[in-house]
């Protein structure tokens, strides 16, 4: 006869059971005929139009509920059309060769299996589902191995997804629409011809039972499985000084990251309880929550038994999780005497990228070139800034010999007159090129212009010069 201890005991562990067996993952992307993001031109089409699916459409496409009436319908030589199992009727009405149109359904892309941003965590009971913020670790946004992976038909199927020749899948179970339930059942379905269309790259993938059912005791994933999931995630540069990397990230973030060993923890923890009293701290605290995203949960990868709280700023970094997490510190001493720590990431911090990069190099190239020239310059040559001394003096960049000369002829006062005129052809005696010429002569002629009749003086002939002669007494004998 069982007691009733024992039979409270049952009950307990059949509870949690229930739990581990509801906790589970939806798959988000879908295709969906009465989406208009799926046509060409993105309009949903008409009874005078002629619907054209692509040749290799290689997806399942699901037909709509009710009347489909068109003008004609073109199928896909490889793929997939479901027909609605309840009521649907296709009316193909005749038109005109000239009034007919064309709409072009796209052909859906894959996505891969192991990539976060396409699963949701599930709740049946409610019938709710909850995208993961960006707290949430990646190894936790993608089914676990104690989970159960749900794929909806409904209205719409699921787009294709690649599971990029990974080794194997380990869940706790699958189930496929309302027909297909359980791991041999959907293993035989991946490699049936319509699981083709729908999961891509199957061939050599294991469909297998997790090695543990329970949360409490095993990690979400395998290291193996988190090389998968890291390898569909792309990184940016996070804008804080010091980025922090918690367990189970791809990459690196900003925010503030909690870490409580449970090791070291006297009692028996309740991971609920504490739950429930760090929402309502989170209510009451300084920083509104509605700014932040943060995440709870026990880090056991490699054998770890870590509880761990993410907290990040919900838009641009701002240390707003900071200042939210040194809000509850008081709640953690009152709760943990010793054994947690917590990391920051610092204040924000802008880096710079390629193209920013290779300015700023540009840039600093271009500034050192000119600090060394110059420092050259006024070292090493001693003749630059003497000539270019000089030319600002004379306002030489201004008057230059052939061009912003002043053209006033015949001017002793005005040094700066060039005198354009040509050479006389007649050529000077020897004996005069040999003479001296005097310096006022240099002057006249360097100063003159040109030779203007209106301004022009009067040759003067300039007598001879007298000769001299000694006399010279002769004396004869």
């Amino acid at each position: 006869m069982k007691t009733a201890r024992q039979i409270g005991v049952a009950v307990i562990l059949q509870v949690f059971a229930t739990q581990v067996i509801q906790s589970s993952k939806v798959w988000l992307p879908r295709v969906d005929f009465m989406d208009t993001a799926n046509w060409i031109p993105m309009m949903l089409p008409s009874s005078e139009q002629t619907i054209v699916f692509p040749s290799r459409l290689n997806a399942l496409v699901g037909l709509p509920e009710g009347i489909l009436t068109v003008s004609g319908l073109i199928l896909p030589q490889q793929g997939g059309l479901l027909f609605p199992g309840h009521s649907f009727s296709l009316n193909v009405v005749s038109q005109e060769p000239s009034s007919i149109s064309v709409a072009i359904f796209k052909a859906p892309g894959r996505t891969p299996y192991y990539s976060g941003a396409n699963w949701a965590s599930y709740d049946e009971q409610r019938s709710s589902r909850q995208a993961p913020n960006a707290a949430v670790p990646h190894s936790e946004r993608v089914p676990c191995q104690y989970e159960t992976v749900i794929f909806e038909t409904g209205n719409s199927l699921p787009k294709p997804i690649d599971l990029q020749y990974h080794e194997s899948i380990e869940v706790s179970n699958v189930r496929l629409g309302e027909t297909i339930e359980g791991l041999e059942n959907f293993r035989n379905f991946i490699l049936s011809e319509l699981g083709q269309y729908l999961f891509y790259n199957a061939e050599d993938t294991l469909i297998r039972q997790g090695k543990c059912i329970s949360a409490e005791k095993c990690p979400c994933q395998e290291p193996r499985q988190m090389d998968a999931i890291c390898s569909n995630e792309r990184c940016t540069a996070p804008h804080c000084l010091s980025p922090i990397q918690p367990p189970g990230h791809c990459c690196p973030i900003c925010g503030s990251l909690f870490r409580m060993n449970m090791a070291s923890f006297q009692g028996v923890f309740n991971l609920q309880s504490f739950t429930d009293k760090l929402h309502r701290k989170f209510d009451s605290a300084d920083v509104n929550e509605a700014d932040v995203v943060y995440h709870i949960g026990i880090d056991r990868l490699q054998g770890a038994n870590v509880l761990q709280l993410i907290i990040i700023d919900k838009g641009e970094y701002g240390e707003k999780s900071i200042r939210m997490m040194n809000s509850l510190r008081p709640f953690f001493e009152k709760q943990f005497a010793s054994g947690f720590y917590i990391t920051h990431a610092g204040q924000p911090y802008t880096p710079l990228e390629g193209d920013q990069v290779l300015a700023f190099v540009l840039l600093t190239l271009i500034i050192n070139s000119a600090f060394f020239t110059v420092l050259y310059v006024y070292y090493y040559d001693n003749t630059f800034l003497p000539r270019l001394r000089a030319a600002v003096r004379n306002r030489q960049f201004f008057t230059t010999p052939f061009v912003f000369a002043r053209f006033q002829p015949n001017s002793d006062a005005d040094r700066l007159s060039v005198d354009v005129n040509f050479p006389i052809e007649r050529q000077l005696p020897a004996e005069e090129c040999d003479q001296t010429v005097s310096l006022e002569s240099v002057d006249n002629h360097l100063v003159s212009s040109f030779n203007n009749p209106m301004y022009e003086k009067s040759p003067q002939t300039s007598k001879p010069a007298p000769e001299l002669f000694n006399d010279v007494e002769l004396h004869a004998k």
